[in-house]
């Protein structure tokens, strides 16, 4: 029946974002080393997450509308479902919120490694000020010594 696969595809879906809250949590170690390989190696993972979510999403939006169908259903809705197949419906409820709190969780885990993600970026921009500081004072033109400068021309000769 399309809507046991509906419930699967659900499943499968709760799945993949309890695996990426988990990866997730495991970004912030990544930032507070600044490891920039493993951040862009996470990067290329959280691509490849999104991918495969929307394509679980394409498939369970099939399936849900497959199964209005079978249950002759013009609308899809949890509470539809939950009156025309009671086990399978409630089924598919607790998955949904599952899948609710799962990306809630990761929502806010993003939230916190893009404060963290921030920091770190100050912190090197620091080391880098240290490295190469602008000099702070006029130069004999009148200048900031810090300002690119296009041209200079000499008149005496």
């Amino acid at each position: 029946m399309d809507l046991e696969k509906a419930l699967e595809t659900a499943g499968r879906l709760r799945d993949a974002l309890a695996a990426e809250v988990e990866n997730a949590r495991g970004e912030r170690q990544l930032l507070r080393k600044l490891d920039t390989g493993g951040l862009f190696a996470r990067a290329a993972q959280r691509s490849t997450f999104l991918a495969e979510v929307a394509r679980i999403e394409r498939s369970l939006a099939v399936s849900l509308s497959r199964a209005a169908g079978t249950l002759g259903m013009t609308e899809v809705t949890l509470e539809r479902l939950r009156e025309r197949a009671p086990r399978q419906g409630q089924a598919l409820t607790q998955v949904m919120a599952d899948i609710r709190a799962l990306a809630g969780a990761l929502q806010e885990i993003d939230r916190l490694n893009l404060q963290l993600a921030g920091r770190a970026l100050a912190c090197v921009r620091g080391y880098v000020e240290a490295l190469q500081p602008k000099p702070r004072a006029y130069d004999r033109h009148g200048t900031r010594a810090e300002a690119p400068v296009l041209a200079m021309v000499s008149s005496k000769g």
